[in-house]
């Protein structure tokens, strides 16, 4: 608690290749806690990486307080990360119960925006600040700007940045890397850079110190 008070971030079924971490944001101490076990691809992707700069722990759903309340108190985390399944009524609550900001991932697709509802009210009951980003867009068409404006109207805060379906994400993932790292001149690389910057601006995490975030 108090001056090293660790945030914590809900990641609602966000592949790992999309979060650069590399050394830790400006020095951060962070660790992921991997609480979908459906696929679990936080383990997966940090099972094939190289570097140790990035803690992952495999998290049962009745277990995310206490991980939250221990790191938080250790005083050694800057930054938790909960990376959960998608559709999950009960994890997506507790987890929005123990975050401070809740990142809610989307592809523009009729099914998948109409469930992301269901999770947006949801994390609303949890009384949570959360936003909404595009992932998976397609690169002609639409679909994109047409769910966006969708989830506007209906007061859903957005990130102005998106994810568009490309290779590179999906290329890094089993070799336990991101897009910002495989190629870092990619456009993947640098739709990653923006969102990982909006991310912070929108959280608060990029206006404080790290040793003062709580």
């Amino acid at each position: 608690m108090g001056r090293h008070r660790a945030k914590g971030r809900a990641i609602q079924n966000h592949p790992l290749n999309r979060i650069r971490r590399r050394g830790g944001a400006g020095g951060a101490s962070v660790v992921i806690l991997d609480a979908d076990d459906r696929q679990g691809s936080a383990l997966y992707w940090s099972e094939r990486r190289d570097d140790d700069d990035v803690m992952v722990k495999d998290s049962s759903v009745a277990g995310l307080p206490l991980h939250v309340s221990r790191g938080r108190s250790s005083g050694k985390i800057d930054l938790i990360i909960i990376d959960t399944p998608a559709n999950s009524k009960d994890i997506a609550m507790l987890a929005a119960e123990q975050a401070d900001f809740v990142i809610i991932p989307v592809a523009p697709r009729g099914l998948d925006v109409h469930s992301v509802l269901q999770t947006v009210k949801q994390v609303q009951q949890a009384g949570t600040p959360f936003a909404v980003i595009l992932t998976q867009v397609p690169h002609q068409g639409g679909e994109g700007q047409e769910a966006h404006a969708g989830f506007a109207a209906k007061g859903v805060t957005m990130f102005d940045s998106r994810l568009h379906f490309r290779k590179d994400f999906y290329k890094a993932t089993p070799l336990g890397r991101t897009a910002a790292e495989t190629d870092p001149d990619s456009k993947a690389a640098a739709e990653l850079r923006a969102a990982y910057d909006e991310a912070k601006r929108l959280s608060g995490f990029t206006t404080k110190q790290v040793s003062e975030v709580g």
